[in-house]
């Protein structure tokens, strides 16, 4: 027969085998196994970002981008054509006609404007409100704002420095329903 002490030694060496193998479990083979678990993750990641970076065409994504900074090229270049071409058609329009931005400042004016602001420099910002009379500036400026913040259409009738009657329509170039990027307007002299 086996003495206590015997026994008690052997289940001392028993746990202490039992909680080595629990430590080695948590401590290194648990670990590993999440490692390798996290590899086929990173391999399966791996394919999914291959996959995206080759477009369907079989060519990579760096070609499309330069395809497409091609075609934003020519779109640009196109836009700009247009926009010359409107102003060159509108410079020689027989109604005054000028352009604000999207706060008001005038960015383009054709000739008749030029002839009817009668000033000799070159209208820049906000030049454009002082061929308005004095008396009438407050209330058109009240007006012109209401509509230049609200993205709906000008039309205004005021008195100029000189005393001519004269009547502002303008319509915004409308980018939403709340958003413009300014005012094409045309002015009408009354007498």
């Amino acid at each position: 027969m086996i003495s206590s002490e015997t026994l008690t030694v052997m289940f001392t060496g028993i746990s202490g085998i039992a909680a080595f193998a629990v430590w080695v479990y948590k401590k290194l083979i648990k670990p590993t196994q999440q490692f390798l678990d996290d590899q086929e993750d990173i391999k399966k990641a791996i394919k999914t970002i291959e996959s995206e970076v080759v477009t369907n065409g079989g060519s990579s994504i760096k070609d499309a981008v330069n395809s497409l900074t091609k075609t934003c090229h020519n779109i640009e270049k196109n836009q700009k054509v247009l926009d010359q071409r409107s102003k060159a058609s509108l410079h020689y329009h027989e109604l005054p006609l000028f352009e604000v931005d999207n706060r008001g400042r005038i960015v383009w004016y054709n000739k008749e404007f030029s002839v009817i602001y009668e000033n000799e420099g070159e209208l820049k910002g906000y030049d454009w409100i002082s061929m308005i009379a004095e008396e009438e500036r407050e209330e058109f400026i009240k007006e012109f704002i209401s509509c230049v913040e609200m993205c709906r259409k000008l039309d205004i009738e005021t008195v100029s420095m000189n005393g001519i009657e004269i009547h502002f329509v303008g319509y915004p170039y409308r980018v939403s329903e709340d958003n413009h990027e300014g005012f094409l307007i045309h002015l009408n002299k009354e007498n």
